[in-house]
């Protein structure tokens, strides 16, 4: 094709394209040369009468005026740099948090893994379980793979001879508290949240009898197998009466003689009564008071012992009792009040979402929200860098200062969104060395009072340690620029943060040039009130005058002397205050204008109602000075009215300021448009 015509053709192309576009959304407004569009002012009118009542609808002619006055006040705003203030800079910082929470969380992927988990709640699983833990603060990853290669051998071993055959047998364990994680052998039936995460997701998807791969957390390598499956059962509630053990640990003999008294008075209890006289001397020997041997709902993830969890929930019937049972405190005597299945959804699932975020299992709850947004902002993440960083973690943890200074490719990128925003491998290291900083800081005493770091990195593997604080680097600063570039992304969310902004400026600039001005502006008050004097009355006659109380009466007849010579009242109390209340306060004023009943001074003083008054503390004697009137002398006789009338004054002043200061144009043919 001629190179000529090739461009020719895309000339015409690019204009026709931009031609469409005008076409379909015009411009309706110019406002001091800034575009209105038709689809903006229509969305603004269709709001505008969204809640007014068919007879009360606002026109479009009076709305595109009012729409003006709207916009040219954002205008002036700008122009008097109000968008600069603390108050509009905070306020909108605000209504952006507000507003970005919708877009920021992932609320589909996120109810649909709390339905997973609520799902898992519905069955419970029957398994064995061996750990093989990591030993030390610290590891290296060599250490792993020897510990892996004996959790391979193990494997194998069970494969081969069964969990029983290597010794791991179904003693239930008597120790009261369990960190379930940590237990060897039959474990019993589970439910979620009993053990790591990653340990429950092949829990839950382990075929029955098959024996796990090695699993890693934190606490080392796990084996799992399954051996049932069932429909869960809930939790139970329970009372419990308790024959302690003196001493922990106990003595063989004191099992013996405690065991004895235990099962002596099971034997004796024939019937609730029987029951409920040794729950109130139990009550009273271990001081329980009113909440008597009541224990509660436990469920099969209660970190207690399997022995006294499995008991209670063998008791079948309410009021059931159970024999003794052993644990290291001592000898346990349950009655069930009730079984309780696993709640509904819809019931527990806002208690479900916080159970999750207390766990391990958030990481894994946000990490499809992760894995989303980092496809949004195009993350590139380079691996090369990253790798050299964890090679160094192979000799030297992260958390240790030499890490630091091996640390060879500072200046290389580590990661990047949309690949304009950058972040360095020193950046990274800064935020391990500063992160590790607060930490000693806090650990040291030296952290401020109300702040307090806490190390949330819980490996002890050192790469395990690197990827974690990557992890968190790079989810900190990926959720502070997704937040930041909302607005390029989602339309309605620019929209409305425009709209809010417009809306504060707004508000902003007519309340410091208007409504504040109205209150405050004391000679524009006083001009307004002398040009239209004849527009204000009292209503009548009223006493306009000053009480004074005073703490010396010597004081308050200079104070009388003085007032009869200085009939202004302002000019009264400017003098009180400068002879009087310089160093210190010896006289309190209260101007006023009233009628008779309204205040006890005055009525006492001047229309002669012989009442008692009851005078501020320190301040015994008092007066009032003043005079009749029966029309206003200045605006502070009428303030409220003029203040009213003087902001309808300065709106309309303010309204002609903006119309000549800004241009406007309007495109009828647009307009007409808009229905």
């Amino acid at each position: 094709m001629n190179k000529k015509l090739f461009t020719l053709l895309i000339t015409l192309l690019t204009t026709f394209c931009m031609y469409a576009q005008q076409a379909a959304d015009p411009v309706a407004i110019k406002i001091n040369g800034k575009p209105v569009l038709r689809s903006e002012l229509e969305k603004a009118y269709i709001k505008s009468n969204q809640l007014r009542a068919d007879h009360n609808k606002e026109s479009l002619s009076d709305f595109v005026q009012s729409y003006i006055d709207f916009k040219m006040n954002v205008e002036e705003a700008k122009a008097q740099n109000l968008d600069t203030t603390g108050n509009y800079v905070r306020d909108l910082s605000t209504a952006r948090v507000e507003m970005a929470r919708k877009y920021m969380q992932d609320t589909l992927y996120e109810n649909t893994y709390i339905q997973k988990i609520y799902n898992r709640l519905l069955e419970n699983v029957e398994i064995n379980h061996i750990l093989l833990p990591l030993e030390g603060d610290l590891v290296y990853p060599a250490d792993t793979v020897a510990l892996y290669n004996k959790a391979m051998e193990l494997r194998a071993k069970l494969l081969k001879n069964g969990f029983e055959g290597e010794g791991y047998d179904k003693t239930l364990q008597t120790s009261i508290m369990m960190d379930n994680n940590k237990r060897n052998g039959y474990i019993g039936w589970t439910v979620p949240f009993m053990f790591a995460s990653k340990v429950e997701d092949v829990i839950y998807t382990l075929p029955i009898n098959e024996i796990s791969q090695p699993i890693r957390t934190v606490h080392g390598y796990h084996i799992v197998q399954v051996l049932g499956k069932r429909p869960a059962v809930g939790s139970v509630e329970i009372e419990q009466v308790l024959f302690n053990f003196s001493k922990i640990p106990a003595s063989q003999h004191q099992i013996d003689s405690v065991g004895k008294v235990a099962w002596r008075e099971y034997k004796n209890i024939h019937s609730s009564s029987d029951f409920n006289s040794l729950c109130e001397e139990f009550s009273r020997v271990m001081e329980t008071k009113e909440k008597g041997c009541y224990l509660g709902f436990i469920g099969l993830d209660s970190p207690l012992s399997p022995s006294f969890v499995n008991t209670a929930f063998d008791l079948k019937k309410d009021g059931d009792v159970s024999e003794p049972v052993r644990s290291d405190y001592g000898y346990h005597i349950m009655r069930l009040l009730q079984k309780a299945p696993v709640p509904a959804y819809g019931d527990i699932k806002n208690a479900l979402r916080k159970r999750i975020e207390k766990s391990d299992k958030l990481e894994s709850m946000i990490s499809e929200k992760h894995r989303n947004m980092a496809a949004d902002l195009k993350l590139y993440i380079n691996k090369d860098a990253y790798s050299k960083l964890n090679d160094i973690t192979n000799k030297v943890s992260p958390k240790d200062s030499a890490f630091f200074n091996m640390v060879s490719n500072k200046n290389d990128i580590l990661f990047t969104f949309n690949n304009i925003e950058t972040y360095t491998v020193n950046n990274f290291i800064e935020y391990i060395r500063y992160t590790q900083r607060l930490i000693n800081a806090s650990r040291s005493g030296d952290a401020p009072d109300m702040f307090i770091y806490t190390d949330l990195i819980k490996h002890t593997l050192s790469t395990d340690i690197l990827r974690e604080y990557f992890n968190d680097y790079l989810s900190r600063n990926m959720t502070n620029y997704y937040y930041a570039t909302l607005s390029d992304r989602f339309v309605e969310y620019k929209e409305q943060l425009n709209s809010i902004s417009d809306e504060l400026l707004l508000f902003i600039v007519k309340n410091k040039n208007i409504w504040d001005r109205s209150v405050t502006d004391e000679k524009g008050l006083s001009d307004y009130f002398n040009k239209n004097k004849s527009k204000y009355s009292l209503d009548g006659t009223k006493y306009k005058g000053l009480i004074i109380h005073t703490k010396k009466e010597g004081i308050l007849k200079e104070i009388e002397s003085l007032a009869a010579k200085e009939k202004k009242r302002d000019s009264l109390i400017e003098k009180i205050r400068n002879s009087f209340n310089k160093d210190s306060v010896q006289v309190l004023m209260e101007p006023g204008l009233w009628i008779k009943g309204q205040n006890q001074y005055v009525d006492n003083k001047i229309f002669g109602v012989a009442k008692e008054v009851t005078s501020p503390k320190g301040y015994q004697f008092f007066s009032v000075v003043g005079d009749f009137i029966s029309s206003p002398q200045d605006y502070t006789d009428v303030r409220s009215s003029v203040e009213l009338d003087y902001q309808d004054a300065l709106e309309k002043e303010w309204r002609i300021y903006l119309r000549n200061k800004y241009r406007v144009e309007t495109d009828e043919s647009v307009l007409k448009t808009i229905k």
